[in-house]
Order: structure tokens, then sequence, then C-alpha cells
């Protein structure tokens, strides 16, 4: 068997994989949508909306498009040229925050790097580099909120284990902190190591494998790069205010499907709904994300919303709710980003 007939065979067996995978996903979202919906009545999630408290929604979609402003500022600090502007950045956020509302485990994150390099110019190792900082940040900035949210609640007042929820994000805390101070290295023994596999195997230069190691090389550059220029406290503190923004503005939309049913802001601890959309957040993450999320991100929140004291229909109704509202706005603004950006008089620096 040749070379030729073994790739397209590898290609097949690839394809036959993925198609699966996305079946797989994609059936489990929609079995937890038919498993949750079965447990409330639609007229509850339509009423909802219909009842929904406009100022507090009003004020949480204005908080996420400034939690995507300060997202804008620090990607923009992080790559440092006046290549590219504040506006163009906040395009950008708009694009990638689609994306990751849509696509599973985070690769949307690779809109971003696709933007970055196909539409404004930059080197793949720009995109790439910037990204691993700040999601390194934003998981810093996620454990140390839960370590803060279980504290001020209490520790035990519900049905979880709060000191093993503790420990567990604290864990996780250290370790991405450590990462964010070592990364370079990190990288740098990761790549001699690649070095000592691709001798060993005497794999030739010109092989694409030797071009994704040089590849590497050049983002851990640039990493090294954003680290000397010391801008690392600028990306924490806009860090915190985009995670704050935006949690808040999930608490109010919370808020605003909650009140027509007669609950207060004293009835919502701020903290506890933080830990609820925190558990939605983590669901996105992972590799069973469904199709734009349906039927896991409402399966992760209600399941916490339950284990922190509200009730089963509630916790669903709000679950659907909250998140078809910040699937709406987040996938219209990306797809109006996404159309700017790509009409022929939209300028771009070179």
């Amino acid at each position: 068997m040749n070379l030729e007939s073994q790739n397209k065979k590898s290609n097949k067996r690839r394809l036959i994989l993925r198609i699966i995978n996305i079946v797989v996903v994609v059936g489990f979202g929609a079995f937890l949508v038919y498993y949750l919906l079965s447990h409330i009545d639609i007229e509850d999630i339509k009423n909802a909306f219909i009842n929904i408290y406009k100022p507090s929604l009003i004020t949480a979609l204005l908080l996420f498009l400034l939690s995507d402003y300060f997202r804008a500022y620090r990607s923009n600090i992080l790559i440092g040229s006046d290549r590219i502007g504040m506006g163009d950045m906040f395009l950008v956020a708009q694009i990638r925050n689609a994306f990751n509302m849509v696509l599973p485990a985070r690769t949307g994150e690779l809109s971003y790097i696709y933007v970055l390099t196909r539409r404004f110019g930059f080197p793949l190792e720009i995109g790439v580099s910037t990204l691993i900082v700040v999601l390194i940040f934003d998981l810093i900035i996620v454990f140390s909120l839960i370590i803060i949210s279980i504290i001020i609640v209490g520790i035990n007042t519900y049905a979880v284990s709060s000191v093993s929820m503790i420990i567990i994000a604290s864990v996780f805390f250290i370790i991405f902190l450590l990462v964010l101070f070592y990364l370079s290295k990190i990288i740098r023994f990761l790549l001699f190591v690649f070095e000592k596999i691709l001798r060993k195997l005497r794999i030739s230069e010109k092989k694409v494998i030797y071009r994704i190691y040089n590849k590497i090389i050049d983002i851990n550059e640039n990493i090294k790069t954003i680290q000397k220029r010391r801008i690392y406290w600028k990306v924490y503190l806009s860090s915190i205010v985009i995670r704050v923004l935006k949690f808040t503005a999930y608490y109010l939309i919370i808020y605003a499907v909650m009140k027509p049913m007669g609950y207060s802001f004293t009835d919502l601890s701020y903290w506890v709904i933080l830990l609820a959309t925190v558990a939605a957040e983590i669901s996105a993450a992972l590799p069973t994300h469904a199709l734009a999320g349906f039927g896991t991100y409402e399966g992760a929140f209600a399941l916490a919303f339950v284990l922190l004291g509200f009730s089963k229909e509630i916790a669903i109704v709000v679950g659907f709710s909250y998140h078809i509202i910040v699937l709406l706005f987040t996938v219209i603004l990306g797809i109006i980003s996404m159309i700017i950006i790509s009409l022929p008089f939209y300028r771009i620096k070179k």
C-alpha cells in the first residue's frame, strides 16, 4: 500500500470519527433538552420572556458590551501594535464570543486567531501567544471568584461539599498561576522534548511537523516579549473587570427573569447566582458541549441551581431563558461584526 492510499484511508477514518463525535454530542444535547423540557410547562418559558423585567435586561446587555470593550483593551495591550485599533479589536471580540457560544470545548477561541491572521495580517504566533495568556488569566480569575463565592455564601451551606470545591478551585488556581509565570520555560521544556523525539525518529526538516515545531518556537519568543513588556498588571486588572462585568450581567438577566416570579434582589444572592453561572460556563468548555450549548448549558446551570436551594422547575425555566437571551445577543453581535469587517470599504491599517 503506497503513502497516498494510506493518507486517504487515514483522512477517511478521521472524517468518520468526527461525524460520530458530532452525532453523539448533538444527540446528547437533544436528549438533555427533551429531558429538561419534559419536567416543565413550555408556557413557563414563554411567560418568562413576555414578563421579563426590561430595565434589568437592558442594563445587563450594556454591561456585556462594556465587558467586551475591556476584552478588546486587554487584547490590544497584549498585541502591542498600532496596526489594530480598539474599534477593530471590539469587533474581533464580538466574533470570538459568537463562535465560543456555538462551538464546543472553547474551540471558538480559534476564531480570534483566524481573524487576526487572515483579516488583519498578524503572524500566527501573535494570535496564539496572546490567546494563551488571555485564557490563563481568565482561568485564574474564574477560580478566584469561585473560592470567594463559596466563602461568602458559607461553607457547606448547601447540598454540596464546599470544602472540597474550595480545595479543587485552589489547586487549579495555583496551577494556572504557576503556568502563567513559568509559561515560556514550560514551553521551552516541551520544545526540548519535541526536538528529541523528532531527532530520534529521524524526521526530515522538510516535513510539516518541523514547521509546527518552528512555529511553537516563534510563539514562545512572543510570549517572552510580552513578559518583558511588564504589562501583566494591566492584563490582570482588565481580566478582573471583564469577569465581574460578565457575571454581573448574568446576574441581572437572571434577576430580570425571576423578578416577575416574585423574587427580589434580597432573595437572589449575587454569589449564589455566580456559582450557578460558573457551572454553566465550565460545561461550555467541555467536549460534551452541544450545538450552541442547548441541553448541556441548561443542564449544568439547573443542577447547580437546584443544589443551591432553588426548585427544579424554576432552575430549568431560568436556565433556558437566560441562555437563549445571551446566545441571541452574542450571535447577533458576532454576525454584525463579521459583516462589518468583511465590507470592501472597511479600512485596515497596513
